[in-house]
């Protein structure tokens, strides 16, 4: 949604995946790039991959691929300020974006099947909405799995608001993004972080995580039946509850111990826990995400908890998907 003006100029002059000459480099990002043999190097290969995909697209999808990739390099250009230092941020922007063009995922083998990126991306305007969608699916689904992957990308894809909304903006853009991550894939399992804003005109966007884990065997989406029995999912609650509880601590330092309504608030970790779909799966760790307002107030941002993957087998039925 953001848009950098400072940046169009020399967007224009940059064909979207292909790399710039250094000798013409004058932004910050591009300067740290051609400086840096590790960054130059990533760069290269998104070049390459973003090459390949334009070749095996439609000239429609090519259409899409060229404005959502202007906007990624837009975008990039915030690293220039960004806490954790220029070269980290735009090393983790790359590798991000590399891993969406090639369908690979952040962590596990990868699936048998080849994975592609889809985008849809609209300009907005006063009179229509902005959309900024970068997803993935299965190139050619052949199982059950693998078709209700696509057909839960599909789902999101016709969420999108094309065209005028009719309404009276108040000046203002309104605006949707959507972005999938591949957490995790084996032929096993397929986990897909999907995260989301939207903004129609508020005092503030709404924006959340939810999740696609399927296990490709059975050719459903896992529920918490499928991981652990009810006395492990109590178990998860309580790590969960903790780390929570000491995160609030730290954002709302002056804050009471408990919130006003602690019942409400420990039966929605508890619901939250128990909805896969608040699950992002990885080798590693499972994130369990929560809404804004679920666990505290929106000034305090939306909360999440880790739970170390190994934790979760050691408490897993034997049949579950895992890692």
């Amino acid at each position: 949604m953001r848009a950098c003006l400072a940046t169009l100029a020399f967007l224009t002059l940059i064909t979207p995946g292909h790399a710039f000459d250094c000798t013409r480099a004058s932004t910050d990002v591009e300067k740290a790039i051609c400086a840096d043999p590790q960054l130059k190097r990533l760069d290269g290969q998104l070049s390459d991959a973003y090459a390949a995909v334009k070749a095996a697209s439609s000239p429609a999808e090519q259409k899409m691929l060229a404005r959502s990739q202007k906007r990624w390099i837009a975008e990039r250009e915030y690293c220039s300020g960004d806490d954790k230092g220029i070269g980290a941020c735009i090393a983790q922007k790359t590798k991000d974006r590399l891993s969406l063009l090639l369908g690979a995922p952040e962590t596990g083998p990868g699936t048998a099947a080849k994975m592609v990126p889809v985008f849809l991306v609209q300009d907005g305007t006063v009179k229509q909405w902005d959309i900024d969608m970068s997803l993935l699916r299965f190139a050619a689904p052949q199982t059950a799995g693998e078709t209700l992957f696509n057909k839960l990308v599909d789902r999101i894809l016709k969420q999108a608001k094309l065209g005028p909304h009719g309404g009276d903006s108040n000046g203002m853009v309104y605006g949707m993004e959507d972005t999938l991550s591949l957490t995790y894939a084996s032929p096993r399992l397929v986990s897909a972080r999907h995260d989301f804003y939207v903004n129609e005109g508020g005092a503030h966007g709404n924006y959340g995580t939810t999740n696609i884990n399927i296990d490709l065997a059975s050719g459903r989406q896992i529920t918490i039946r499928d991981m652990v029995d009810e006395p492990g999912a109590g178990v998860l609650t309580l790590w969960c509850k903790k780390e929570i509880d000491a995160e609030r601590k730290t954002r709302v330092p002056d804050a009471d111990d408990s919130p006003t309504d602690a019942t409400t608030r420990d039966a929605t970790i508890a619901a939250t826990v128990r909805d896969v779909k608040s699950w992002s799966i990885g080798a590693e760790e499972i994130t369990v995400s929560f809404d804004p307002y679920a666990v505290g107030s929106y000034a305090e941002g939306a909360y999440s908890c880790n739970l170390p993957t190994s934790g979760v087998k050691q408490l897993a039925l034997k049949t579950a998907p895992l890692p």
